[in-house]
């Protein structure tokens, strides 16, 4: 049985049961853009290829845990993939390169990893590029230090000279009006 025309969230799905054929398809869906990000994030070929196998399992482990009630398959997958990515920084003590210009010329495009996706995938990055420019200034840094440039909570405070507790209000507001603007339920 071909499981080509099944959506991301019936692969999860039969993933969650073990189905070893969905994996695969997710695999070849979003493997490109796992290495994308892991690439974005300043990894060599070695670690990108790390972070994807290193994603995949997680996947595998993880797909049960998947509520698309939360957010769809496809957000969810590449939220495995950045974290993952993100772990795997931490872990070698490295600096992930910046993914955006200095703030003051972050009104330009925001550059998000296009590798593999197909014209679905492509008008959803256009869409998340427009919804990043109608944040306001604290919105959009708090979004490109924390998702763009990989910095836990705690760094992008420093970073920003602000309060924990400050960062993370302006990242759950930016979250929310990133949500509104893309028109998620």
């Amino acid at each position: 049985m071909s499981l080509e025309g099944f959506s991301d969230e019936a692969l999860l799905a039969l993933v969650a049961r073990g189905e070893e054929e969905a994996l695969r398809w997710l695999f070849r869906r979003y493997a490109e853009a796992f290495l994308a990000l892991a690439r974005r994030m300043g990894l060599d070929a070695n670690a990108q290829e790390d972070v994807v196998q290193e994603a995949f399992v997680r996947v595998w482990k993880n797909a049960r845990q998947f509520d698309p009630r939360r957010a769809s398959a496809r957000a969810w997958l590449l939220a495995v993939g950045h974290h993952t990515a993100v772990d795997h920084i931490r872990r070698l003590e490295a600096r992930p390169k910046a993914l955006e210009p200095q703030f003051e010329e972050a009104d330009g495009e925001f550059d998000l990893p296009c590798d593999g996706l197909n014209e679905e995938g492509h008008l959803d990055r256009v869409r998340i590029q427009r919804a990043l420019k109608r944040l306001g200034p604290e919105e959009r840094r708090v979004i490109v230090l924390l998702y763009y440039q990989g910095h836990s909570h705690q760094e992008a405070a420093e970073l920003l000279g602000i309060p924990l507790g400050t960062l993370k209000t302006w990242a759950r507001r930016a979250l929310l009006r990133l949500r509104e603007e893309l028109h998620e339920p």
